[in-house]
């Protein structure tokens, strides 16, 4: 895993390094479809999340909250996890009900322990992970913004964008995906990239409509391959702890020593217009939307007033 350096007024500046480890090997059977399922009850893990609403500054106006929680539980038993949802936390501050990426950060790294109802017990690669709920992700002009995570790190956001199934845009997998993400996951390795897989990114995925479309049954969508099962089966964010078993960092993940990242991109290969170069590594679940041009009608009425800032500025 590779981290990027985040704010440093927030978390200090981390350097990106490359570190070969052994990858630890997971006992387990191969189902039908080819995905690694822990072997017995033993070898069951648990992920704690813990749940945030973000309100107004009168606790009034909040974002939705819906936990999915049969449906990751289904999704991540293929890896023998079982996700713990914790009794929900509310955040009033109206600051964060409309989130970017330094807000984000602020959210999920500064203060102090418990700040902003993260759990008390969290650490940003410890304990149970924390999830908040708001209204908008903001993003690119063009874009939907479902969620977004911290890969191998602690936090997740959510917007209201994944419970508007009426105009066909609701994702019930999201909150699924976003952990993978915290749990070392990215949008295209250890087997990311087809269709019917869990990690693969918004734009390509096939969501499922219903819990019955889940791997193993109907359309066995939200799969997850042996490799991620195995990588995410490591993650100190899982209980019991395996202090014993860090992180490993494979080929697939490395980017060159200090190159930041945005996603699964580094900043060197993105635009200027992009944030600044000490973001946290984001994992953003964004689709694009079509936006429709001015209309003819449009421009014919913004002229006179064009014409009319003109001849004021030259005269």
């Amino acid at each position: 895993m590779v981290i990027t350096a985040a704010r440093s007024s927030v978390i200090g500046k981390l350097s990106l390094v490359g570190i070969a480890l052994a990858v630890s090997a997971c006992s387990g059977v191969t189902d039908g479809g080819g995905t690694l399922v822990a072997d017995s009850e033993s070898d069951r893990l648990n992920l704690n999340v813990q749940p945030i609403q973000v309100c107004d500054d009168d606790g009034i106006v909040c974002a939705q909250v819906e936990l999915f929680e049969t449906i990751a539980d289904k999704i991540w038993d293929q890896a023998n996890i079982e996700i713990t949802f914790l009794p929900l936390n509310q955040l009033n501050d109206t600051t964060y009900l409309s989130a970017d990426d330094d807000e984000f950060s602020d959210l999920s790294f500064s203060g102090d322990a418990g700040s902003f109802g993260r759990h008390p017990d969290s650490t940003r690669t410890q304990g149970p992970i924390n999830l908040w709920f708001v209204d908008v992700i903001e993003t690119s002009v063009g874009l939907i913004q479902f969620g977004n995570a911290w890969i191998g790190l602690n936090g997740v956001l959510v917007s209201d964008d994944i419970f508007d199934f009426n105009n066909g845009a609701g994702r019930i997998d999201v909150i699924a995906h976003e952990l993978g993400h915290n749990l070392g996951l990215r949008h295209s390795t250890f087997g990311a990239g087809p269709a019917n897989n869990l990690m693969t990114g918004g734009g390509s995925r096939t969501v499922p409509s219903s819990i019955d479309d889940i791997v193993p049954d109907g359309e066995g969508l939200s799969r997850l391959t042996p490799e991620q099962i195995e990588r995410a089966r490591e993650s100190n964010f899982l209980t019991p702890e395996n202090a014993d078993a860090p992180l490993p960092i494979l080929e697939a993940d490395a980017i060159p020593i200090g190159v930041p990242l945005v996603g699964d991109v580094p900043f060197a290969a993105l635009p200027a217009s992009r944030p600044e170069a000490d973001a946290l590594p984001l994992a953003s679940e964004a689709v694009a939307v079509s936006e429709s041009p001015l209309s003819l009608l449009t421009w014919l009425l913004l002229l006179p007033l064009g014409q009319r800032i003109y001849r004021r500025n030259s005269g």
